[in-house]
């Protein structure tokens, strides 16, 4: 449903009638507008009049209903927008089944796009501004539209190498940032990992054999490693930077990057965003061509004398505790197959590192 009928839909109920002179479509065209020129004037440091606009399509995402917009400035540039309908109880319906009704998540990816990455210009979609109006549950997120194709679609390996470049550049870029910047960001420290050890030695007796076996020596491995995971570099990382949450722009060569879906970004262990990118189903040689990009570019950007096998060995732990925060969050097979994915993952994770295995 576009976001004002649903707005509308509740006015209606509560009594308030919209003009019969304004159609929905104007209402949400009229406040888009204004958002626009609001943000962008303030953004710009000038006066930013939008001159012509119209919707292009509705685009749910995973989480939240959204809406593509096309609008013509004065002057004669075009503006493509993203419109993400941040409110809670406008999720979509897969993700209502797994996702508390709070406000916090959205407020925090509004803030990144705003103070951290509006800034930094790595490449992620451009902040077009934002629309809080909690009488009315209007909370939306304006961005660059960016256009429709993810990483995750991509068989070309090429094209994820960059992806791992892009996470050490941002977090090189990020770790240095004041702790005033940060300060809406949750902290993902020594507290975190316990909580998660304590999650999974609770449901370990319920399950099967099977699982229980691949599990419980890794959680043991997580117990004795939390003080080494705590000293781990900390940046602001994604929190998921998982393929379906990056966008390619492949009219842009050199900066194809563009991580989205920020409601998840906390302060934490930097290189935990590559493990998220090389879970799965890669090759041996794959995975260590990515973690040798991120690498790379992390040592040029930050300097850092870490040697390879140490950069590998911290990296296997972050694989073993993000295994094991997503086995706490989807607890058993009988609630969800992504427990048997991560199982899985789990599994080999232990194959290929000797002490575990």
């Amino acid at each position: 449903m576009p976001v004002l009928d649903r707005i509308n839909a509740q006015e209606s109920a509560a009594g308030k009638r919209p003009s019969r002179r304004t159609t929905r479509e104007d209402q949400t065209k009229r406040l888009v507008r204004e958002t626009l020129e609001s943000s962008l004037s303030g953004l710009r440091q000038r006066r930013v009049l939008v001159r012509k606009l119209h919707r292009l399509d509705f685009a749910d995402t995973e989480s939240f209903h959204s809406e593509r917009w096309c609008g013509l400035l004065e002057g004669g540039q075009s503006v493509r927008v993203f419109l993400k309908d941040l409110n809670p109880k406008h999720q979509t319906h897969l993700a209502r089944r797994v996702r508390d009704a709070d406000l916090a998540p959205s407020y925090r990816e509004v803030e990144v796009y705003s103070s951290i990455l509006a800034p930094l210009r790595l490449g992620t979609p451009e902040f077009y501004g934002k629309r809080w109006d909690a009488k009315r549950g209007i909370y939306w997120l304006l961005l660059e539209d960016v256009g429709f194709s993810r990483l995750r679609e991509s068989r070309n390996f090429a094209r994820w190498l960059p992806a791992a470049e892009w996470a050490a550049r941002f977090h090189a870029a990020t770790r240095v940032l004041a702790k005033s910047v940060t300060k809406f960001l949750p902290r993902h420290g020594r507290m975190r990992f316990l909580n998660c050890a304590a999650r999974i030695t609770k449901i370990l007796p319920s399950l099967e054999n099977g699982d229980r076996k691949i599990i419980e020596p890794a959680v043991q491995r997580l117990v004795t490693s939390i003080d080494g995971l705590a000293a781990f570099p900390q940046s602001v990382i994604h929190g998921q930077y998982f393929g379906r949450n990056i966008m390619l722009r492949l009219r842009r060569p050199g900066q194809w990057i563009a991580p989205i879906d920020w409601e998840t970004a906390v302060v934490g262990p930097s290189w935990y965003d590559l493990a998220s990118l090389t879970a799965g189903h890669w090759t041996q040689e794959q995975r260590l061509a990515l973690w040798r990009a991120y690498f790379n570019a992390y040592r040029a950007e930050t300097a850092s004398d870490m040697g390879w096998n140490s950069f590998c060995n911290c990296l296997r732990e972050l694989e073993i505790y993000q295994a094991l925060e997503w086995l706490s969050w989807w607890r058993s097979r009988s609630v969800s197959h992504n427990f048997g994915t991560w199982v899985k993952e789990l599994e080999r994770i232990m194959k290929d590192d000797p002490v575990l295995a």
